[in-house]
């Protein structure tokens, strides 16, 4: 379900994240990454852009939208405009996060033209990649985050493109997991292998860390009495049948009806159709961030 007009989307009621939500990044957080593509692309000279145009050269080009979709990435442009050496400048239409139709143009660059050909394609690499993310959380969350589940990301991203793509699942609608490591604490079967409960891991991570949230995976129901006793803040039911997920949800609802539930594994819109009577629970989805697509936009000289 697409909006009849452009808009932002705002998600007015449900949590979006565990802990702080990606609702903005900063230069800081593009300029790794856009130096190392700016050296990838062009170690030298653009040698076919010096070899038709004169340096003086102005032109203005805009980037026009091939399909419908959510916007994000722009802070890109701040970054790139910086390593031409400002010899370009850029109108915005959009902002991360809004909604546009196909045909739109979203911004205009104008300025050297040799500047506008040389950041071209790393622009649109940003923006469609990001952008991708952001329309295709933004077609889940319309579909089963009305149903009352909280569509969150995962860690299954790029290397190095962690904190990008969740901003990028946040424009879309959707609700950020922990970002890394170090800002909650998952206790996974890898560690429960060393341990006969989970009390003694939450026990131990709550003297080390207070105040931190701790999540316990499960993906058995016999060991759902003992997640349910051990402290944790969230229980992950891992790759549960249906019919454990009912199962599980209605005892969590009688004996912790305070404790956060989550879904994962392999989920894929078409489960979500199934876990959307689970109203409340989290459903951590790496479909968002590790099946998109490029969305189709291109970049226009006038």
């Amino acid at each position: 379900m697409w909006p009849s007009h452009c808009k932002t989307f705002y998600c007015s009621e449900m949590k979006r994240a565990y802990t702080n939500p990606i609702s903005s990044v900063n230069y800081q957080d593009y300029e790794t990454l856009v130096r190392l593509a700016w050296t990838e692309d062009c170690p030298e000279e653009d040698i076919t852009s010096v070899s038709l145009f004169s340096p003086d050269k102005q032109a203005v080009a805009n980037l026009n939208s091939r399909e419908q979709g959510i916007l994000c990435g722009i802070g890109v442009l701040e970054v790139l405009n910086h390593l031409t050496g400002d010899t370009i400048q850029t109108e915005f239409y959009k902002k991360d996060g809004e909604f546009f139709q196909k045909g739109e143009t979203l911004l205009k660059i104008q300025g050297s033209l040799v500047s506008i050909l040389r950041v071209e394609r790393i622009l649109l690499n940003f923006l469609q990649y990001l952008s991708g993310i952001s329309t295709r959380t933004y077609e889940v969350v319309q579909k089963y985050g009305q149903e009352g589940l909280m569509i969150l990301d995962t860690r299954k991203t790029l290397p190095g493109y962690r904190k990008l793509s969740k901003y990028a699942v946040y424009c879309g609608g959707g609700s950020n997991h922990r970002l890394n490591l170090s800002e909650m604490a998952m206790i996974k079967d890898n560690h429960l292998a060393l341990y006969s409960s989970s009390h003694e891991p939450v026990y131990k991570i709550q003297t080390r860390f207070p105040g931190r949230l701790i999540e316990v995976e499960i993906d058995e129901l016999s060991q759902l009495e003992d997640a349910i006793t051990s402290g944790a803040d969230v229980i992950l039911l891992d790759n549960f049948s249906l019919e454990d997920s009912q199962k599980a949800y209605s005892i969590l609802k009688q004996k912790a009806p305070n404790m956060q539930i989550e879904f994962s594994g392999g989920i894929t819109p078409e489960r979500l159709e199934v876990l959307s009577k689970f109203s409340g629970a989290g459903v951590s989805m790496g479909y968002l961030t590790h099946t998109t697509r490029f969305l189709d936009l291109g970049l226009d000289i006038e």
